[in-house]
């Protein structure tokens, strides 16, 4: 491997990001040019127009080709979405405290002047709102639910092994030879009509993407010697085939499937559109390669190295709300490596070895390594798995094939694309290829259903009655009863949210690309949008949950002790002011995480309720609403609108992230945690949940690599679906703090993605900070 060539890449990913306006300009031009025609058209000649206009470059050492903006890294402007949310914030990005944005002056007065002013009555938001005005008071809140889709959709797992089957020459065959066949039966119009011309449309424009970069790499190796002459019209050569055609290559593959992810984020808002099992669809070409000596081991890592980089060029554009939610400038780009095959065979391979330890080399924020775990995984995959994790790489997510397995039969996934799941986004499984799950179009926090529960449905922090209209609870199993009802209210607001920007995408941002990448939807000739996959979910996360489960404990345990649910409740109005004894006794209840029962068994049953009343919603596209447990960062952005809790927990502080405790309340150790996990009712999370295990590096010592395996064995015994390790000191964050241009590399698993410390807002710094409190 070249570790020079792929330092001076990683270099270049590291500078400060800027705002990138070229996206959003050519788009903008197109969709002016268009109106009156059908929209699926309209976005299939906008995409064209953006991968035929848009400025490229290859930069040097480069491999693998296709930059998403010029200049990276920066940030995609989606105005279609929310992206220009960000314009009143362009003077002050590049001083941010976090996650800074250099912005040109000159980019700033065209998204002021040219291209806001088309799109302030065109945007999903912009057509969603009449729908549902009650909904959208409560979502501009922040505090009771997140609606991702509101930005557009992504959250979905490219078909790379039926794209690579192909090329997109056959998609453009395929497309003519339909259109001609509709118009011999006398159709001229109609949405199948108008799907495939839109096929047609973007099928060129890839091929000619590629056609592009094939044209520059000649170009530059003209004025190029030697070894990196060679390689320029190496890469010529490849762009000349793929994506249009088959690869054949190993390099060939990498290189088609960089171009399709590269033109795939022009056209979908930047969030998670994932590679899926790369290793398995890749080492075909890896494998023949090898064995005929057109390409070394050495190559191979070089190759995915290149690829590994190619996935940090790009950073989300959010304003200062959205970073308090979704914090680390992640695009959660997951590739999935490991597992089980489709007969439920262990499928690791040569390959899966390799992406490993790529992952432990680079120790990048991108892309989301998912690796499947099963029974069958080698003991030397274990092992070196464990070293990675133990040495301080992470970047790595851990999934165990049986309770994945169980939760997407359970959600009426057939057996064989159950076996062959997939990870998108933060810790979301899907069938791999033939779904579109839109994994993480919304996130709820569960903690104030409790407080509404307690309150009557009045929100403490805003003095309205975002809640069900409840009374005031007397006893426990009157606040059991009226917890539930207030659960259930939250989520249908979120369904029916949902519901409505689902139809909004599908009338204003219709995606024809993302279509051909997800199996069925060319075929049935719908619209990936519209229900075109074989299976739709749409995923709803819980967040707060364990703070929910403590707070009920803790609230038999008060009861118990003689004070009154009014005590209780008044208590939490105060923040505990003048309820310091009382305040102590909550403290000091059982906590989830703990392995005890008691408390154990309120988290199981608020979960269990949450799931029951999520995955019984079916969604826009025809499928069902799918439950998952994970929160991006919004245990803290929700904590900050969240009222004391009767667990104890005082107002604005973060609540807990995903199925792990909550922060600090983890007294027994780490095997603790797992165990109290386990009891959680994993089949009825299809859309994913996310445990994460923050350890001081101190604590492991000298043993760390097989402590780390015992940890990750007993996690996948004991049924656990996900797990995720921070290997961290705590002196280390603090000096980051103080210092971060030192430590600009630090990187932490925050909840189910990675993000560099110092990039993360400080609250979150602080909420990752204490966690590390777990003992082995």
């Amino acid at each position: 491997m070249c570790m020079d060539r792929i330092e001076k890449l990683i270099k270049k990913v590291s500078k400060p990001a800027r705002l990138s306006v070229e996206r959003c300009r050519l788009y903008t031009e197109s969709m002016k040019q268009t109106e009156g025609e059908p929209m699926i058209i309209r976005q299939a000649k906008a995409l064209k127009h953006v991968l035929e206009n848009i400025p490229i470059q290859i930069l040097d050492s480069e491999l693998i080709v296709g930059t998403m903006l010029p200049n990276p890294p920066g940030a995609i402007i989606f105005p279609e979405g929310v992206g220009l949310r960000i314009i009143n914030e362009l003077d002050s990005l590049p001083n941010r405290e976090t996650n800074r944005l250099m912005v040109d002056e000159e980019d700033a007065k065209v998204l002021r002047e040219e291209i806001a002013p088309y799109w302030q009555r065109k945007t999903i938001e912009a057509f969603a709102f009449p729908l549902m005005p009650d909904i959208m008071q409560i979502l501009y809140t922040g505090s009771v639910f997140v609606l991702t889709e509101i930005a557009g959709i992504s959250h979905v797992a490219v078909n790379y092994p039926y794209l690579l089957r192909r090329g997109f020459r056959w998609f453009l065959e395929e497309s003519e030879r339909r259109i001609r066949a509709l118009e011999e039966s006398g159709v001229y119009e109609g949405e199948k009509y108008s799907f495939y011309q839109a096929a047609k449309i973007v099928s060129e424009a890839v091929i000619n993407y590629g056609l592009r970069y094939s044209k520059l790499a000649e170009e530059l190796a003209e004025s190029e010697d030697g070894e990196r002459r060679e390689e320029l019209l190496k890469i010529a050569e490849i762009c000349r085939k793929v994506p249009a055609e088959k690869p054949e290559t190993f390099w060939e593959a990498v290189q088609f499937v960089w171009l399709v992810q590269s033109a795939l984020h022009q056209e979908n808002y930047e969030q998670a559109i994932s590679m899926g099992r790369i290793d398995q669809y890749l080492y075909p070409f890896f494998k023949k390669d090898i064995g005929e000596g057109r390409i070394n081991r050495e190559l191979a890592f070089d190759i995915l190295a290149n690829l590994w980089i190619k996935t940090n060029e790009i950073v989300p554009a959010f304003d200062s709300l959205l970073e308090q939610y979704f914090s680390g400038q992640a695009t959660n780009q997951a590739v999935t490596i490991g597992g089980c095959d489709i007969y439920g065979n262990d499928a690791t391979n040569e390959l899966t070895y390799l992406m490993l330890e790529v992952t432990d080399r680079l120790r990048l924020r991108q892309p989301n390594v998912h690796v499947r775990i099963n029974k069958g995984s080698p003991e030397s995959f274990l092992k070196r798995l464990a070293e990675a994790i133990s040495s301080g790489c992470n970047n790595l997510a851990l999934f165990f094939d049986d309770a994945a397995v169980k939760a997407l039969k359970n959600a009426e996934v057939d057996d064989r694309d159950a076996l062959n799941y997939t990870t998108d986004g933060c810790v979301e499984i899907a069938p791999f290829g033939n779904s579109f799950t839109s994994s993480d179009a919304a996130l709820i926090n569960v903690a104030k259903a409790l407080e509404y529960a307690l309150n009557e449905g009045v929100d403490l922090q805003f003095g309205y009655e975002f809640g069900a209209k409840t009374e005031k609870p007397k006893f426990l199993e009157d606040l059991l009863e009226k917890l539930r009802e207030q659960v259930s209210h939250i989520v249908k607001l979120v369904v029916r949210g949902s519901n409505v920007l689902s139809y909004a995408n599908a009338e204003v941002k219709p995606t024809p690309l993302l279509s051909l990448c997800v199996e069925d939807c060319f075929e049935k000739g719908v619209d990936v949008s519209r229900g075109g996959a074989r299976y739709n979910f749409t995923g709803i996360q819980a967040v707060g949950i364990a703070d929910v489960g403590d707070s009920l404990v803790a609230i038999e345990g008060a009861l118990n002790a003689g004070y009154s649910m009014d005590d209780i409740v008044e208590a939490c109005r105060k923040n505990f002011v003048g309820y310091e004894k009382l305040h102590k006794l909550l403290l000091q209840s059982p906590k989830y995480g703990n392995d005890d029962d008691a408390a154990d068994k309120y988290t199981k049953m608020v979960l269990e309720w949450y799931c029951e009343e999520v995955n019984r919603h079916r969604n826009f596209r025809g499928g069902k609403f799918a439950a998952g447990c994970y929160p991006m960062t919004t245990n803290v952005g929700f904590g900050f609108f969240t009222s004391a809790l009767p667990s104890g927990r005082k107002s604005g502080e973060p609540l807990n992230p995903g199925v792990s405790p909550s922060t600090g309340m983890d007294r027994e150790g780490v095997t603790a945690v797992i165990n109290s996990a386990s009891k959680l009712s994993y089949e009825n999370l299809p859309n994913g949940a996310s445990l994460t295990i923050n350890l001081s590096s101190d604590v492991l010592g000298e043993k760390g690599d097989a402590v780390i395996e015992a940890l990750i064995k007993s996690s996948m015994e004991l049924g656990v679906m996900h797990v995720q390790f921070n290997i961290l000191k705590e002196d280390l964050l603090r000096k980051a703090q103080q210092e971060p241009e030192k430590y600009r590399w630090l990187l932490v698993r925050v909840a189910g993605w990675s993000a560099y410390f110092v990039e993360l807002s400080r609250p979150v710094q602080e909420e990752v900070i204490r966690r590390i409190s777990c003992r082995i």
